[in-house]
């Protein structure tokens, strides 16, 4: 589906317990944001009836003695644009980097709020007001290339040292938005775009093993992911393998392949690479067994609660879900709800997974960017520390209602992530390279049609859609 909106919140524990004010679904999969009603204002306008969240006084003791040299600004106000606010409202967790960005820097983001879809434009009509924002979020992935070569935003080396000691656990995922060695995201985190949502009283159930302890084994794979809906499913009881609308997508890169790569400066097109023609072979497989939910037959309608009442075995969606209680409970009771990374191509040399971000870049004609790398160099302090690890722990359990299983699970998913990271660039090139491969990719899954019939009907589209936009990356 198209219309799906992207949770920021959902990118990483630091950006979750900073941004818990967000609202939307995460859709990282090939998805799109909703429109919400179009509003623009900062975060000032409503702070007399939101006072912000404030950390406990223990937790703020455990930030001030953590040893930075981070600089204390002279201006310390950065101006970020998003449709969300970086400064929660009292009652929710407050992130322990924008903690250390205020006591250790002077600092203050002040959040400029419109909506998902007016990001861009707000964004232009600042920058030709010399207004110009400081920062804007790049979770949602749709920064480069498309908007960097569009002009909307501009190399971060000479503020972010992306060779630095600090830097280097993230320097082989930046290098990923790099052009010419120049930067253009500082992305300080990654997490897991899509998990994989069970109930562990319909595993138990159905004597299946428990999908967590087959990753603990090293043998959650496509093999025994699709054995287990083998046993599962029965179209004469409507029970069903999948549900969702992100599997296709999210499924597809864990060949370790997306199907618009960015190497060596350059887009490329891997409709006919190997492992993209084998993922498409698997989920035409899952299709012809009946293993998927026909949507079609639904309305085009997903349901979660089949998760619940065991009509349906797994519902991959982005974890941002599970930190949302009444979303939660749509899945069963809290004690029964688990889930696991996508499974790993059973032949591959490691987990290849849907990666999402939490980072940010600076637009074109930003006032302050070395607030914003100040920001950056708190998020990076933050994001390996055992201090900050166990305030944020405590927020998950006492905020969320996570178990120690979730939050351990949470840990290993962003620990494969990062490993071997995953992104898909055909969602941020440009309109009619998204709109050329998200449907068709799907039409294996969806509608049982051989991979070979798509790839015939899209290839020359997409490979001149490319070629026009390697042209303005190569005049950067």
């Amino acid at each position: 589906m198209k219309n799906k909106k992207l949770l920021s919140a959902a990118l990483a524990l630091t950006c979750i317990v900073s941004a818990g004010s967000c609202a939307g679904n995460n859709s990282n999969s090939g998805a799109r944001p909703e429109s919400q009603a179009a509003t623009t204002t900062t975060a000032a306008d409503t702070a007399a009836t939101t006072p912000p969240a404030t950390l406990k006084e223990e937790d703020k003791a455990v930030i001030e003695e953590i040893q930075t040299d981070l600089p204390v600004l002279e201006n310390g106000t950065i101006r970020l644009l998003a449709n969300f606010d970086l400064n929660p409202a009292a009652g929710k967790p407050k992130g322990v980097a924008l903690e250390m960005f205020e006591t250790k820097c002077n600092g203050k983001v002040e959040s400029i709020i419109c909506s998902w879809d007016d990001r861009y434009d707000k964004l232009s009509t600042m920058v030709l007001a010399d207004d110009a924002p400081d920062m804007f979020s790049a979770a949602d992935l749709d920064i480069f290339p498309g908007n960097v070569i569009d002009g909307k935003f501009q190399a971060m080396d000479n503020y972010v040292d992306y060779d630095s000691e600090l830097w280097a656990p993230m320097k082989h995922v930046n290098d990923m938005f790099s052009i010419k060695g120049k930067h253009y995201i500082g992305a300080t985190s990654t997490d897991v775009g899509v998990v994989v949502i069970y109930n562990k009283k319909t595993i138990e159930e159905y004597g299946l093993t428990d999908p967590a302890k087959l990753l603990e084994e090293g043998n959650w794979t496509w093999d025994t992911f699709r054995d287990m809906m083998t046993v599962f499913c029965d179209r004469s009881d409507e029970r069903f393998g999948i549900d969702g609308w992100e599997f296709e997508n999210a499924f597809a890169v864990t060949s370790g392949v997306p199907y618009v790569d960015y190497m060596d400066g350059k887009l490329v097109s891997n409709l006919t690479h190997p492992s993209i023609v084998k993922v498409q072979e698997y989920m035409l497989d899952l299709k012809r067994n009946d293993m998927p939910v026909p949507k079609g037959e639904y309305g085009w309608t997903v349901h979660p609660e089949k998760i619940a009442n065991g009509k349906t075995l797994f519902y991959p969606q982005g974890s941002y879900v599970l930190f949302e209680p009444e979303n939660k409970a749509v899945f069963g009771n809290p004690d029964e709800v688990m889930f696991v990374p996508m499974p790993k191509c059973t032949d591959a040399d490691a987990y290849y997974l849907p990666s999402i971000i939490n980072g940010y870049s600076i637009p074109v004609g930003a006032k302050n960017p070395e607030g914003v790398a100040a920001y950056l160099d708190c998020e990076m302090i933050c994001r390996d520390s055992a201090e900050v690890r166990a305030i944020e722990e405590a927020q998950v359990f006492d905020d969320y209602g996570w178990t120690q299983e979730m939050y351990d699970m949470l840990l290993k998913t962003r620990e494969l992530t990062e490993a071997h990271p995953v992104f898909e660039y055909f969602k941020a090139v440009n309109d009619d390279v998204y709109d050329c491969v998200l449907n068709p990719s799907k039409e294996s899954y969806n509608q049982g049609t051989p991979w070979s019939q798509t790839v015939e009907e899209i290839k020359y589209e997409l490979q001149a859609l490319l070629d026009a936009a390697n042209e303005k990356l190569n005049n950067i």
